[in-house]
């Protein structure tokens, strides 16, 4: 399922779209903003962990992502997508991380064996199983290495599944420095997972 996916209308199910979930939760209804968080809070986790490389750390960020949301509800103006923006406020408190944190990223051995970073199959063989965990333990360890700029076009175009106009809203930069950065973030991850 990709960032870009929004409900702008009730669905046939009943359950109520995301611009309606926002006017009720800034009107006060806490139980509107928690069914947004339920929709949404997998994603989100999944990209942080993706984006600093450690469960723990993810895990405290997406909280930190939906207080952040929660305290600036009101200022959201529907001019992108609700999930949009959650992700741009994700990716700053990655950012935000990972400057406080130079020069490399810790890892911990739970994000490298996780399904966010796995294929997914049906009963694979034990052999295939491991091969996967190893290439998604380089994978994680790559990505870790890659310069932030390039870590979040990367994972937000390769690992979620975003559009470039959709990388350029949530991470509020030009098209074209989308284009380049994830560019140069492929070639670079390229000849990192080629040199280990």
């Amino acid at each position: 399922m990709s960032i870009r996916t929004e409900q702008t209308r009730d669905t046939p199910d009943g359950m109520r779209a995301d611009p309606e979930l926002v006017r009720q939760a800034v009107a006060g209804d806490r139980e509107a903003f928690a069914t947004l968080v339920e929709r949404h809070h997998a994603r989100i986790l999944a990209l942080l962990e993706r984006l600093c490389g450690c469960r723990e750390l993810a895990r405290d960020l997406a909280q930190e992502t939906f207080l952040s949301a929660y305290r600036n509800l009101a200022s959201f103006a529907h001019k992108s997508a609700f999930s949009t923006w959650l992700h741009s406020i994700a990716c700053n408190h990655a950012a935000a991380v990972a400057r406080r944190k130079k020069p490399a990223l810790v890892l911990d051995a739970t994000t490298a064996g996780s399904p966010a970073l796995e294929p997914v199959a049906a009963t694979p063989p034990a052999w295939a199983r491991l091969e996967r965990q190893e290439l998604a333990k380089r994978v994680a360890t790559a990505l870790a290495l890659l310069d932030d700029r390039y870590r979040q076009v990367v994972v937000l175009s390769d690992m979620q599944g975003a559009s470039y106009e959709e990388i350029a809203a949530t991470l509020d930069i030009p098209l074209g420095t989308v284009r380049s950065r994830l560019h140069r973030g492929r070639l670079e991850l390229r000849t990192l997972l080629k040199t280990e």
